[in-house]
């Protein structure tokens, strides 16, 4: 697999992302580095970089190349947003970058920074209608999205950072600073007439301060998941934390659990900020997307001929990238998949499920065995544990914790998963329990991972019947399944055979 490292030098921090990754095939997240820098620290109204952020930001650069030389990464990319790009002393930044690195740091344009923003959030979460915004330190770029293309775009010298020097003059806030720092957060956003919630049009959030209003969100919700992503904000919630952090000062907020010490005095001129984008388009919440301008970049490699470079089916994909990562067996885990859902079409009458649980279950099919890339022992609950740590792109939270637990329920027993209530609708335990049994059966009819089982048939009555039609010996096939059936009669409430056509 190559490998390419992305780093992105923003006003506030840079960061650093290393992906391994065949071109169109699989890709994985190899290494991940961040340092605060505050770059665009005390640049005035005469846009001048100040001599210390500059020499902070060249020294974590540095860092990067020197990393992702000894660790064998074949191509660096490196670009700079807002601060730079409006610095007037660029040249000053480019001499101390110069003596310390041979990186080649493209600086982007606004434009530019908005679309791989906006190529982060389409592929992470299947972006295809709505809008996607990015606040940094310096700016924030907000973008509209029609049929998965980018259709409007706008940015605007609204960041964490910048917000924090120009309004935030009191610790804890005074009610002059926070009324004026509301007033340019509403002036920031007053021009974009097309940013509106419209009929399944949401929002999609990302960067630094998106990311840590989120875990603040978690942790005071007892969020069962511990990932960011896909995490979603309601506006009421965004609003109780923005009150929390107005009551206290700097040191006060830094004991808020999930807020890091290093943002403890920019987040809430972004939570301000975010306010104000939320209600200038009318929207009730917020997704938090984990990929943002240096994954938006990366999908410019992986995805290289494609215009634009989105994933066709992200939820498709990502089930298939861990399965390729983990070297899943594709003939039997497809055929596992095939008969699971011959299963549940032909017993649609007694479960009454529909489009969306049959996706979820022909997903957990494909990759029910990828724990086995740990050990074969234990297989299934290590394959629930890769799940949920595998950051897939495109479901909810609530969507992961469901095929997490049909993987865990592939073989033997019933995991039920109460440790994700929070997450769950009343009904998600029967769910779960009747499309495991659907997955435990399928897999035990390819038990021998030789395809002999070539189709199921039911016939419903008094006693479920399942016929199975054979190329070759399926007895052991059929003696297994018949074995595992417990979970199907418990979650059916009804007798099951299964026998040769």
């Amino acid at each position: 697999m190559r490998k390419i490292g992305i780093i992105d030098l923003g006003s506030n921090t840079t960061r650093l992302i290393v992906m391994a990754y065949d071109p169109g095939y699989c890709f994985r997240l190899v290494d991940e580095v961040s340092e605060v820098v505050r770059l665009a620290e005390g640049v005035g109204s005469n846009r001048m970089l100040r001599s210390e952020p500059i020499q902070r930001a060249v020294t974590a650069l540095s860092m990067f190349e020197r990393f992702c030389r000894s660790t064998g990464v074949e191509q660096i990319v490196a670009v700079g947003t807002s601060a730079i790009r409006e610095a007037a002393n660029q040249e000053e930044f480019w001499a101390a970058l110069r003596r310390e690195t041979t990186l080649d740091l493209r600086i982007i344009s606004a434009q530019e920074e908005a679309y791989y923003g906006f190529l982060g959030a389409a592929n992470a979460l299947q972006l295809r209608d709505g809008f996607s915004f990015d606040t940094g330190g310096g700016s924030t770029q907000v973008v509209a999205v029609r049929g998965g293309r980018p259709t409007e775009s706008y940015s605007v010298q609204a960041g964490v950072l910048r917000f924090t020097e120009q309004y935030v003059n009191s610790d804890p806030i005074s009610k002059q600073d926070l009324r004026n720092l509301r007033a340019a957060a509403r002036r920031a956003f007053a021009d974009i007439t097309w940013l509106y919630a419209g009929p399944g049009q949401g929002l999609v959030g990302m960067g630094g301060t998106v990311r840590t209003l989120a875990r603040i969100d978690q942790k005071a919700r007892n969020h069962p998941i511990d990932r960011v992503h896909a995490h979603t904000i309601n506006r009421a919630s965004l609003a109780a934390i923005s009150e929390q952090l107005i009551r206290k000062g700097r040191r006060e907020r830094e004991q808020i659990p999930g807020l890091k010490g290093d943002r403890a005095d920019v987040t809430l001129a972004g939570a301000v900020i975010i306010e104000a984008l939320m209600d200038q388009g009318g929207f009730n919440e917020l997704v938090i997307s984990g990929q943002g301008v240096r994954e938006g970049l990366f999908y410019t490699y992986f995805l290289a001929g494609s215009d634009p470079p989105i994933l066709a089916d992200p939820r498709g994909f990502t089930i298939l990238n861990l399965a390729r990562l983990t070297h899943f067996e594709e003939a039997h885990c497809r055929k596992v998949a095939e008969l699971s859902l011959s299963l549940f079409d032909q017993l649609a009458s007694l479960h009454h499920y529909g489009p969306w649980e049959r996706e979820l279950l022909g997903y957990a099919a494909l990759i029910h065995d990828i724990g086995v890339a740990i050990g074969y022992y234990d297989h299934h609950k290590h394959g629930e544990y890769l799940i949920h740590n595998g950051a897939l792109l495109g479901f909810s939270h609530r969507e992961t914790v469901l095929i997490a637990a049909l993987v865990r329920n592939h073989r033997k027993g019933f995991a039920d998963a109460s440790a994700y209530a929070g997450l769950l609708q009343p009904d998600d335990e029967l769910r779960i329990a009747r499309l495991s049994a659907l997955l435990r059966i399928a897999e035990y009819l390819e038990r021998g991972k030789s395809q002999v089982v070539r189709a199921v048939r039911v016939e419903l009555g008094e006693v479920v019947r399942i016929i199975v039609e054979s190329e070759g010996d399926a007895s052991l096939e059929i003696w297994d399944a018949t074995r595992r059936a417990g979970l199907f009669r418990k979650a059916y409430a009804c007798e099951l055979e299964i026998v040769l056509k």
